[in-house]
């Protein structure tokens, strides 16, 4: 039986895509086990107290106006906070997730918002089902897939073992924006569709400081990547 995985954005109207289009600086994940939300806040920079104290006071507005309440709520590291609160799924007009719920798909969380854009992966073992599940979608909301794959002998297993923190934990901020960069621009397609000059120009950057960045970056993720393609050995 073929599995299939998609990753797709979409923008639509609910509280936490429309606090990420409000503040572009906070990458927003969620987890929800349909009884308890985790939400974890996350500011790239947070360099005034004033902007976080607005993002609390929205979030605490959102949450309020849905009549849920805020269990708890912890610091991780100086830029993020936890908040768990009551789950809104079915508070929310259009939830994303119940309708991929409704059309068997599986949603793989964290959902993440960020500049606008709520980004989900998922899982399905039906194309009707896959349809389907956009074609609701499509009546409220603007989406885009971004990845697509499918495997007649796919592992669920193998969907689960990968930590973004273990492949990506170790970039500094401008390594990661370095890499950012370079994929947004098509750098790493073949043929390549851009130099590292002109990223580094678009960036502001001089050319050998921003491959610099990319240079550490490519090697810190390669190093994380190396494990996880020795698992893949028996497999080819």
């Amino acid at each position: 039986m073929a599995v299939y995985e998609i990753d797709f954005k979409l923008q639509h109207d609910c509280p936490y895509n429309n606090l990420s289009r409000k503040y572009p600086n906070v990458l927003f994940s969620q987890w929800c086990n349909y009884s308890m939300e985790v939400l974890e806040v996350s500011f790239k920079e947070l360099n005034e107290l004033s902007e976080f104290q607005a993002v609390q006071e929205d979030i605490q507005q959102y949450l309020t106006k849905l009549g849920t309440k805020i269990a708890r709520k912890s610091f991780s590291g100086s830029n993020t906070q936890i908040i768990v609160h009551e789950c809104i799924c079915d508070r929310v007009y259009k939830s994303v997730t119940s309708v991929l719920e409704k059309h068997n798909c599986l949603e793989l969380q964290p959902t993440t918002y960020h500049e606008g854009w709520e980004w989900y992966r998922m899982i399905s073992f039906s194309q009707k089902d896959i349809k389907a599940a956009f074609d609701e979608l499509a009546k409220f909301s603007e989406f885009k897939i971004t990845s697509r794959s499918s495997r007649p002998d796919y592992s669920l297993r193998e969907t689960f073992v990968v930590s973004t923190n273990k492949l990506f934990g170790e970039l500094t901020g401008k390594q990661r924006d370095a890499l950012v960069a370079a994929l947004d621009n098509g750098y790493y397609r073949v043929p390549k569709k851009v130099t590292t000059d002109a990223i580094a120009h678009q960036l502001g950057q001089p050319r050998t400081t921003y491959e610099e960045h990319l240079r550490k970056a490519e090697s810190k993720v390669r190093r994380s990547v190396a494990p996880y393609l020795e698992l893949t050995k028996s497999k080819t």
